[in-house]
């Protein structure tokens, strides 16, 4: 398992983020969560994305486990950045 901070990119519109980011999350086997705010939510889940709130310069933290954890923790990363 591996864990990261990640500061949402300002230029993000998150409206548009989140179907993305969710389908972005998607593509790995791993199970990806993120948190802030002590809310956690499971990053490949549409309406747990929708109720997390992603908005631009927020810090989230990424927990990533599973065969591809690194493979996903860079897409995402370089997704949100």
């Amino acid at each position: 398992m591996i864990t990261k901070e990640i500061t949402i990119a300002q230029k993000k519109d998150s409206g548009k983020i989140i179907p993305l980011l969710v389908q972005k999350a998607s593509q790995y086997k791993s199970t990806i969560h993120f948190t802030a705010d002590s809310k956690t939510v499971n990053a490949k889940s549409i309406m747990g994305m929708l109720n997390f709130g992603v908005v631009s310069g927020v810090n989230i933290t990424a927990e990533i486990d599973g065969e591809d954890e690194e493979e996903a923790m860079n897409g995402i990363v370089e997704f949100l950045s």
